[in-house]
Formats: C-alpha cells, structure tokens, sequence
C-alpha cells in the first residue's frame, strides 16, 4: 500500500496495459522478416550446390561410361590383332587373314595427315584397303568417341608389341582422361 495504491489497483492497471499490448512491434516484425529472408536464401545457396555437383556428377558419369565403352571395343580388337604398326597417332592392325582397320583422330577442319590444330577430335575405326599401310576415306567410318583431346594429351602409339592407349575427353569443364597398354595376343 505504497503510495496510496491498492494491491487490487495495480492489478487493474497492469491487465489493462497487458490488453493493449497484444500485437507485435514495428521492430520484432522487421527481425523475424530478416531472419525468414537470410533463412531462404541460405537454403536456395545450399540447394544450388547441391544441383551444380549433381550436374557435375551426371556428366563426368556420362562421359566416362562413353569412354570406357569406346576403349573396350578398341581392346577387343587390338587383342586379336595378328599385326599392328602406329604412325602419328594413329592404330593400324590386321584382323584375320585379311581385315585390315586404322584406329585414328578426326576433325572436319583438318585435312590428313592431321597437324593437330584443333582442340577436339573424334576417334574413329575404319576399314583400310590395300595392306596395313593401305588407304581409308579419312572422315568416314565408326565414331567410337568424341570430344577426345588432341596429341600430346591423348596418345594412340605403339612400342615393341605394346599398344598405348591414352585417351581424354574433354565436355564443359569436364574433363576424363583413361590410359589403358593392349598387348595383342597373336603378334
């Protein structure tokens, strides 16, 4: 009883204020408004990450299952190579008695033999006639890769009866490299 107030008094007085005081002020609604925005933005950051190496992740998959397919085909048929010779990057062998094939790099803006001026090349296999060191239409033939990465960075050589294969592919800012040695098992 302080000052000539009433326990009852106070209480009333603090209820009223307490009833006018029921909403949110100017300042808490700008606060939870901020942190709702930096708590969606963070979230679109960390969903953005997430879809980029995915992405990422999609393509070096695609990539390497394309070249991982090209270089078992290539194996297959240098193993059963009875003859084989290399030139300038490129793989010639003997299938059979007489099946003659060129393993080599392909663009449509270089004449043969390549100089090697472009940054992407295509391998290709083809039929050679005429013996091991015989012709082909350069340009022609099956596509086994693309996007393949020209000399010195991708090799296609042939050491004693060891055949190098050193092969990368190159898509975006993608970029598998596969290196693989073939020794034919009939030369």
């Amino acid at each position: 009883m302080r000052d000539g107030f009433t326990p009852f008094e106070t209480m009333g007085q603090l209820l009223k204020i307490k009833r006018f005081r029921t909403g949110f002020t100017l300042i808490e609604l700008v606060m939870v408004i901020g942190l709702v925005v930096i708590l969606i933005l963070t979230t679109a950051f960390v969903f953005r990450a997430v879809l980029l190496s995915w992405s990422s992740q999609e393509t070096r998959a695609g990539i390497g299952i394309n070249l991982d397919r090209g270089l078992e085909e290539i194996v297959r048929d240098l193993r059963k190579a009875k003859q084989a010779a290399s030139v300038s990057d490129e793989i010639r062998f003997r299938e059979g008695l007489s099946n003659y094939y060129i393993y080599y790099l392909y663009s449509a803006n270089d004449s043969y033999p390549l100089t090697f001026s472009q940054s992407a090349y295509q391998l290709k296999k083809e039929p050679l006639s005429g013996g091991i060191n015989g012709t082909f239409s350069y340009g022609s033939g099956q596509t086994i890769a693309t996007d393949v990465l020209a000399p010195p960075v991708s090799d296609l050589s042939l050491s004693g009866n060891l055949i190098t294969l050193d092969i990368s592919i190159k898509r975006g800012t993608e970029t598998i490299r596969s290196r693989t040695q073939v020794k034919p098992r009939n030369l």
